[in-house]
């Protein structure tokens, strides 16, 4: 009888203890793993509203909701951002809508997900005031900068083509921004087209001219996400959209404190930051005026052979 019992309470120690000890092994199956999103963005006044998102927490409160957490990762460059959907560092990200067709020509397997913002006033012919450029017929001959393959190249052969010039009329160069607001106040190049921060701080310098803005040439900044993002993980997707449609309504709300915000992360001047954040429209609809442009873009891009590629309008914009 003493072994019986001896037996049966070992038999049920060791239930009861493996039991508690399985009990954890079950939760943690039951447990939804926390993914992981990465997103690109550009400390620019194109990206206020996301900026706005990212500082009030908006981006982090919207994934927990749908068991994502956010890996913010700030890059110096819009081409840069490219270059980080190819080498699949990021998950999501914004550039220029001009060189967004350009990767997407070349393979990279993003999609335009939202407008970032409109951005045509914010860019520019620029001369210096001394120059004797007073309109774009004026750049015959002259020596004309601006970066290749962004929304910039696009205004530049757009407002020459529309005076009666070809690109060949004029002698190209491809600069960054940074090196050409120093190139213009030099006289290494007699005009450029720029967009912000740089035109409105060469303006104030009081050594350049606005020729013409780029309102002739509707151009956006746009949010792309990788195909595979949009495919496997839209919960994702749409968290990160209404956390952006939150940091624009906010920004609306609360255009002081934001500013105060922006001009800290941006390191622009608040006064400077004011002007260039009313050349914009932020988080505008994706509309059919937008996909009008977009195919405009697109067929000036295969015109002009700076891509080799046609692109799908209808699967590069997901809506």
């Amino acid at each position: 009888m003493k072994k019986f019992l001896i037996l049966y309470f070992t038999i049920l120690l060791t239930v009861i203890f493996t039991g508690c000890a399985s009990e954890p092994v079950t939760l943690q199956k039951n447990q939804k793993e926390v993914k992981e999103i990465r997103v690109g963005t550009v400390p620019l006044p194109f990206y206020s509203h996301m900026w706005v998102a990212y500082k009030k927490g908006f981006i982090d409160e919207e994934l927990q909701k749908v068991n994502y957490k956010l890996n913010w990762q700030t890059i110096s460059l819009g081409p840069v951002v490219s270059e980080s959907f190819a080498a699949d560092k990021i998950d999501m990200g914004v550039m220029g809508d001009f060189p967004a067709f350009v990767g997407r020509s070349a393979g990279i397997d993003y999609r335009m997900v939202a407008i970032a913002s409109t951005i045509s006033k914010s860019q520019a012919l620029l001369t210096k005031k001394d120059s004797g450029i007073n309109m774009v017929s004026n750049l015959k001959g002259k020596k004309v900068a601006t970066t290749k393959n962004t929304s910039g190249h696009e205004l530049l052969i757009s407002l020459i083509e529309r005076n009666g010039m070809s690109i060949n009329d004029v002698e190209f160069v491809n600069m960054s921004m940074g090196d050409l607001g120093t190139a213009l106040i030099n006289g290494d190049v007699d005009a450029g087209v720029m967009w912000e921060p740089a035109v409105t701080r060469l303006e104030e310098s009081g050594e350049v001219k606005v020729v013409v803005d780029g309102t002739v040439c509707p151009n956006y900044a746009v949010l792309l996400a990788k195909e595979s993002m949009i495919n496997d993980h839209p919960e994702a997707v749409k968290a990160v959209l209404k956390a952006y449609q939150r940091g624009n309504e906010y920004m609306q709300k609360n255009p002081e404190e934001c500013l105060k915000l922006l001009a800290v992360e941006m390191k622009i001047p608040e006064e400077q930051l004011r002007k260039m954040m009313d050349k914009y429209i932020y988080y505008p609809p994706i509309d059919d005026k937008f996909i009008m442009d977009m195919r405009s873009t697109e067929q000036f891009l295969l015109k002009n052979s700076i891509i080799k590629n046609p692109v799908d309008i209808n699967l590069f914009i997901f809506k």
